[in-house]
């Protein structure tokens, strides 16, 4: 009997509940995804055809307002930092691994009571937004006509969801939303694109979206935005 591979990179149950609990906390901003709009959004950052940097998705995490954003650091700060880092390792070795990520949803639960999917699909449509605009002149046209409608078939149903459309249907579109994602992943793959690797739970980040493109970057480079982290959708 072999032994069972683990995963160096998934969080413990008490990771997870700690980051389930510090993103609704009072030490980050009102408006901070919910674990729920996290996975979403990483998902759509970790499928991204050029690497995203750490820098580029963070801030959104905390607020949509970059004032927001920007909230003191401290313990409690670097250990949200940790924890999403964390998270994000988890889910850049687990989306496309065999017995690997499922879409995270409450389910119904949540104190809003928002419908089934109704965070997942506003994260994952917030990361598709740090995409480069010019990504699909970067890949052979056919793997971009693919990714595309594969991506208008993922959203298309939720945007004509109301409140009569039953959970499990919901759960439905979850289930070909992992589907089209772990595809569009092992497309880019095949074609030896860049793929996100796990980061150091102790890389250098920043709350705040750069201001400007001569700015430092705020992964802790020292070069300025433009030359960094901006390059890539430059």
């Amino acid at each position: 009997m072999t032994d069972e591979i683990v995963n160096p990179h998934e969080l413990s149950d008490d990771e997870f509940d700690a980051l389930e609990e510090i993103l609704t906390s009072e030490i980050v901003p009102a408006d901070c995804m919910n674990l729920e709009m996290l996975d979403g959004y990483l998902a759509a950052v970790i499928i991204a055809p050029a690497a995203l940097d750490v820098g580029a998705w963070m801030p959104a995490v905390w607020s949509a307002d970059e004032e927001e954003a920007a909230f003191a650091s401290g313990s409690g700060m670097q250990q949200a930092i940790r924890l999403v880092l964390g998270y994000y390792n988890e889910l850049v070795t687990t989306i496309g691994a065999e017995e690997g990520w499922e879409p995270f949803c409450y389910a119904g639960s949540s104190a809003d009571d928002l419908a089934v999917g109704e965070e997942w699909i506003e994260g994952f449509m917030q990361g598709l937004e740090l995409w480069p605009a010019d990504w699909a002149d970067h890949v052979p046209r056919h793997d971009a006509e693919a990714v595309t409608e594969a991506l208008e078939a993922l959203v298309r149903p939720w945007e004509s969801a109301d409140d009569e459309t039953a959970d499990s249907v919901r759960l439905q579109w979850l289930s070909e939303a992992r589907d089209a994602i772990v595809e569009i992943r092992a497309r880019w793959m095949d074609l030896e694109l860049a793929q996100p690797v796990p980061l150091s739970l102790d890389t250098p980040v920043s709350t705040r979206a750069p201001a400007g493109r001569n700015e430092l970057c705020p992964c802790g480079s020292g070069k300025k935005y433009k030359k960094c982290c901006g390059a890539a959708g430059a």
